[in-house]
């Protein structure tokens, strides 16, 4: 079992002092711990059922979003299948979009199994297509998954590929350019991260089609190396659309 970045929640007293006794456990504090699940009701599973907990408490998705993750992360960090197959749902349900709705995101998108990434992928767009996505965010949850040791880059190079196929060039665009300064700080000559070539030419290929012009730092460093290597050379293409872009009326 690998580690997981989960999120922390206070109680809500109210819950369990007004509701029913069945329903007292969720007004409990969500507490992260790191490498270790943390099921809803101490049960797994129960990501299979993030429907009914979402409909359980209408308005309240970072709550269901925070208590669900323990189980949801499995399908990046133990490539478990089928545990994100709720979060077309947590995006499309009412309430705060914070912190543990985009580390779910971040899951979904970083899953082992194809299917779980689609999830990712609707779920993403859903939360774009109603302005609720947070670009910089998802970025800085993804890279905290990342460092826990849950993330493959050419998952994630996949999954953000295909929503960007949708036409979701800006939206997939505002995610990289969030996580890719980090990246490539880690892409040192001779230790460039697997996958991270494919995350460039995913953004090079956004830029040109955008317009895009924002600068990204590590990338003037990064397109200015010798050689051909994939790495490089989607440096290089990316840099260069983005100076067009810059230069455009």
């Amino acid at each position: 079992m690998g580690d997981r970045v989960l999120a922390d929640l206070p109680a809500v007293p109210a819950w369990q002092a007004d509701g029913p006794k069945a329903f007292s456990a969720l007004g409990g504090a969500v507490a992260a711990q790191d490498g270790r699940r943390a099921y809803w009701w101490g049960e797994s599973g129960a990501g299979s059922m993030g429907g009914h907990f979402l409909g359980t408490l209408p308005g309240r998705r970072e709550t269901v979003a925070a208590r669900l993750l323990g189980e949801l992360s499995s399908c990046a960090v133990d490539d478990a299948r089928g545990t994100s197959a709720y979060l077309p749902l947590l995006a499309e349900a009412s309430g705060d979009a914070g912190p543990a709705v985009h580390l779910s995101v971040a899951y979904g998108l970083a899953a082992r199994h194809p299917e779980d990434r689609l999830a990712g992928v609707d779920a993403l767009l859903i939360l774009a297509s109603r302005g609720e996505l947070d670009g910089e965010l998802l970025g800085s949850v993804t890279l905290q998954v990342g460092a826990a040791g849950g993330l493959t880059l050419t998952r994630l190079a996949e999954s953000l590929g295909t929503a960007a196929s949708t036409g979701a060039y800006a939206t997939v665009f505002g995610v990289l350019r969030a996580l890719l300064p980090a990246l490539l700080a880690d892409g040192r000559p001779g230790t460039a991260l697997r996958g991270l070539g494919d995350l460039l030419a995913l953004a090079a290929d956004c830029a040109e089609r955008t317009g895009a012009h924002e600068s990204i730092p590590g990338l003037a460093e990064v397109a200015a190396r010798s050689g051909s290597s994939r790495l490089v050379s989607q440096a290089r293409r990316l840099r260069t659309a983005l100076d067009e872009g810059t230069n455009q009326p």
